[in-house]
């Protein structure tokens, strides 16, 4: 690594999750080191990314490192504040964080993934610029929200750092990873699934995911099969841009199951009676088995065990929505005590 920078825990002799920022210089550096994602980015998944049609990798590349930043003195203070609430929550819960690598924090204004509020590579958590203003704001209670925006930008914060640092735990341990899958239904092979080329060509390739091997089973058409969960684009960004100028992968993208046995077929969730008896009703974010959990985790962390804070988007009043599958939070918890019990 280049520089050391800030870092802050709660209790160093205890402390499981140690983290730093990146300079605006090493974020870059960082970011084109990732060698398997971008080489393994298609066509399409270049100009969804950053809807505009043909631009070459070496292109997306230049947007991508364009796109990084340096946090400032009070964002670096505002995330460690959420990271100092994560840790204490894993305390509270009983758990630890054991993540090997110490993670990165790297600022980027995200117009390389579709202005996601966060994704991570290897150990480095990519957090969007606004994502880290507003926090930073909601921490000042700035004048200009309301109470109830204030709260939930902190929640939504909370939340959003707890899912990417999941994303680094599974990467780091894939005993975890399994037993965490298996919650869902799904079974992690010691092969990645092999996808027909229709399924390849409208593959949508995620930052978090580091591998496609896992396969859940289903009735389909009243005969069970194995199948894999992916998020796929409805097409070309040229052809969706035709229609829609503002066309953005994240809104259009369409998660599918792809049968083992027949891996040029792509089957949309939606005609798959019982798909969320598998995967729960917590959250929509279930385009891939990853996210899902990251999604549950993160609510664990956030909120506990009986449901999360939402906002209104008319009123803009903070709201408590019960978990509509609590038993899979209770799953993670479980999981996470079996695997990462604390000893202090």
């Amino acid at each position: 690594m280049l520089m050391v920078g800030l870092s802050a825990c709660t209790d160093q002799k205890s402390s499981t999750l140690k983290y730093r920022f990146a300079t605006q210089e090493e974020g870059k550096k960082l970011k084109l080191a990732n060698t398997d994602y971008l080489e393994a980015l298609t066509q399409n998944d270049i100009d969804w990314k950053l809807q505009s049609s043909g631009q070459s990798l070496e292109e997306f590349k230049a947007v991508a490192v364009g796109q990084i930043g340096e946090f400032t003195d009070e964002e670096k203070k505002s995330i460690s504040k959420v990271m100092d609430f994560i840790e204490g929550r894993a305390a509270e819960l009983g758990f630890r964080l054991p993540i090997s690598d110490e993670l990165v924090f790297i600022k980027t204004a995200m117009g390389d993934e579709g202005h996601m509020g966060g994704y991570t590579q290897k150990n480095e958590i990519y957090l969007s610029a606004d994502e880290a203003e507003y926090l930073t704001r909601a921490f000042h209670a700035d004048p200009e929200f309301d109470a109830d925006y204030l709260e939930y930008l902190i929640h939504f914060g909370r939340a959003l750092i707890s899912h990417e640092i999941f994303h680094c735990l599974t990467r780091n341990n894939a005993e975890f990873r399994a037993a965490l899958y298996s919650l869902i239904g799904f079974h992690v092979m010691d092969h990645e699934v092999e996808f027909g080329p229709a399924v390849r060509n409208l593959l949508l390739q995620n930052p978090d995911v580091d591998h496609d091997d896992c396969w859940g089973e289903f009735t389909i058409e009243g005969q069970k099969r194995r199948c894999a969960l992916v998020a796929v684009y409805p097409g070309t960004y040229a052809e969706a841009a035709e229609e829609d100028p503002d066309a953005s992968f994240y809104a259009y993208m369409q998660s599918v199951l792809v049968p083992l046995d027949e891996p040029d077929t792509m089957i949309p969730i939606a005609d798959v009676p019982g798909f969320y008896d598998l995967l729960g009703r917590n959250t929509d974010y279930i385009c891939v088995p990853e996210e899902c959990l990251a999604e549950n985790f993160s609510f664990l962390i956030s909120f506990g065990f009986f449901g999360r804070y939402d906002l209104t988007l008319d009123t803009r009043k903070v709201l408590f929505v019960p978990y509509a599958t609590p038993a899979l939070i209770r799953g993670i918890h479980a999981a996470l005590l079996e695997h990462f019990p604390r000893k202090d």
